[in-house]
């Protein structure tokens, strides 16, 4: 059924190839930069190295409605953006997703957002304004680019913070070429350690649980 995952490099990278690795499958992970830019020209690479058929965008992402918990899988319906048309994603693949993942969320509505949204007031926010029920930084950048070129493409995203949780000041440890400055983000960290705990703890959950949707995708 997926034949490529696009998943941001790093610890969810990581869970995506353990996953495929438990399954046995030999599917193609396509590792992106954090943020719109990085995932868009990760994705052009992609796309002139080889061939995508059917495509899987998966990661964590940042919960804006309160119907929704760390951890829990959500498959995403339609994204949108500032100043940019919205995006729909293939029903029909979303639906076998979804089938193999009886406990996932579905008809997610998402936002992209070219930073990381950190406080509950920000969320909170954004949720007024746009009505989604997520927010991400690649989904959006990266479908655009595989639908531009004719593949069928699915998103699903694991919830890794609250709407009502707060974040350490992430935005600082990302080094503009989509990755994360290590000492950056200990100090981020270290300034909010109460949430940076939390973040830890959660983003634990929340990448157990990727793995276990991919593994299962895949099987």
């Amino acid at each position: 059924m997926i034949d490529t995952i696009f998943v941001p490099r790093g610890a969810e990278a990581d869970a995506v190839r353990s996953a495929a690795a438990r399954a046995r499958s030999k599917v193609r992970v396509v590792e992106l930069g954090i943020g719109p830019l990085a995932a868009r020209l990760a994705a052009d690479d992609a796309l002139e190295g080889a061939p995508c058929g059917t495509s899987l965008v998966t990661g964590l992402c940042g919960l804006l409605s309160p119907a929704f918990a760390v951890g829990e899988a959500l498959v995403y319906r339609e994204m949108h953006a500032d100043e940019e048309p919205s995006i729909a994603l293939d029903r029909a693949l979303a639906d076998a997703i979804a089938a193999k993942l009886p406990e996932a969320q579905t008809g997610i509505r998402a936002f992209a957002s070219d930073r990381i949204v950190t406080t509950s007031h920000a969320k909170r926010e954004l949720r007024a304004r746009t009505d989604a029920d997520a927010v991400d930084m690649e989904s959006y950048a990266v479908t655009e680019r595989l639908q531009r070129r004719g593949v069928t493409v699915a998103v699903l995203r694991v919830g890794s913070d609250g709407a009502s949780e707060s974040l350490p000041e992430l935005d600082r440890a990302l080094d503009g070429s989509g990755g994360i400055d290590g000492l950056a983000l200990a100090l981020a960290m270290l300034r909010r350690p109460r949430a940076g705990l939390r973040l830890a703890g959660n983003g634990l959950r929340a990448l157990a649980a990727l793995q276990r949707a991919i593994a299962a995708i895949l099987r």
